[in-house]
C-alpha cells in the first residue's frame, strides 16, 4: 500500500513539474517581443561562430530560457539562453 501511495504522489508531483514547464513556454511566446528576443539571441550566436540549427522556447531551473541547437567548427552545442535578457547560462558540446 505504501508503494502505491507513493508512486502516485511521485506521478502527481512529475505532472505538476511539466504543467510548470508549459507554463513559461506559454508565457514566453506570449511575450510581445518574443520574435524579437529570439531573432536577437540568433544573431548574437552567430557573431561567436555559431550555425543555429533549432531555438525554442523552454525552461532553465524554473525560469525562462531558450534551448538552442548550433553548429560550430563542425561539432555540435547544446546552450541555454536566459530569457529576456540573452546572457549564456550553458555552453556545452553534445558528445554521442
Amino acid at each position: 500500500m505504501k508503494k502505491v501511495l507513493l508512486t502516485a504522489a511521485m506521478i502527481t508531483l512529475s505532472a505538476g513539474a511539466f504543467a510548470g514547464d508549459d507554463r513559461i513556454e506559454r508565457e514566453m511566446h506570449q511575450d510581445a517581443s518574443f520574435e524579437q528576443n529570439r531573432t536577437k539571441a540568433v544573431q548574437m550566436l552567430e557573431a561567436r561562430g555559431y550555425q543555429v540549427r533549432k531555438i525554442d522556447a523552454d525552461d532553465h531551473q524554473g525560469k525562462p530560457a531558450f534551448d538552442v541547437d548550433a553548429l560550430k567548427d563542425n561539432k555540435e552545442f547544446d546552450i541555454k539562453l536566459s530569457y529576456p535578457d540573452l546572457r549564456i547560462l550553458k555552453e556545452k558540446e553534445d558528445r554521442f
